[in-house]
């Protein structure tokens, strides 16, 4: 029986091997075994399906947020960023699909708002103000600190898809170590991972 799941599962597959930019619904329909035409009744049309297909991706990231349950704040930031980056290197092609869409908190006059990509962002805003209440991030904007949070973890996740096969961690640890270490309050000490995520990571 023809699922809107089932479509949504093909759609990833065909994203994942080639890119979302080859996502077409003829070429889910070949794989599922049915025609184009049975697929509209649910699913409209393959911006839908992109979007939906996205939605599936950052539903996924929160989970994998969501596993990462330190009982430290910092630790929990720390470990929910290095989880955004094992994401983006495990899925690569979906990544990229996910940030054609944005989140509410991304004010551009660009129609592409995803709700799932705002809880995706929303997941670590309450981490950020408990930090930030018990001293150990800058007492600045919450919003202000989770949009740098985000920045930095992005772009090492971008840039972790291109180095060496497993060496993105060691790279990602040194980033996200730094930036937590830069939005402490100045009179802090400098923050460091425990010693079990030392050998982790």
């Amino acid at each position: 029986m023809l699922t809107r799941e089932a479509i949504i599962g093909a759609a990833r597959a065909q994203v994942e091997t080639g890119g979302f930019e080859t996502l077409s619904l003829r070429a889910v329909a070949r794989q599922l075994g049915v025609t184009a035409p049975a697929l509209y009744d649910h699913v409209g049309s393959k911006a839908e399906l992109s979007s939906l297909v996205a939605a599936a991706g950052y539903e996924e990231l929160v989970e994998a947020f969501h596993r990462v349950s330190n009982p430290a704040v910092v630790d929990r930031l720390r470990g929910r960023a290095l989880a955004y980056v094992d994401f983006a290197v495990a899925h690569p092609e979906l990544f990229r699909l996910m940030f054609q869409y944005r989140p509410a908190e991304v004010l551009i006059e660009v129609d592409n708002e995803l709700p799932a990509a705002t809880a995706a962002f929303e997941a670590n805003l309450a981490d950020v103000a408990e930090a930030v209440r018990q001293g150990v991030l800058a007492d600045r904007d919450v919003l202000d600190l989770s949009m740098a949070l985000w920045a930095s973890v992005h772009g090492v996740a971008t840039v972790a898809q291109m180095v060496p096969a497993g060496s993105h961690e060691r790279l990602a640890g040194q980033v996200i170590d730094a930036m937590l270490t830069g939005l402490r309050p100045v009179d802090q000490a400098r923050w460091a991972p425990t010693t079990s995520q030392r050998s982790v990571r």
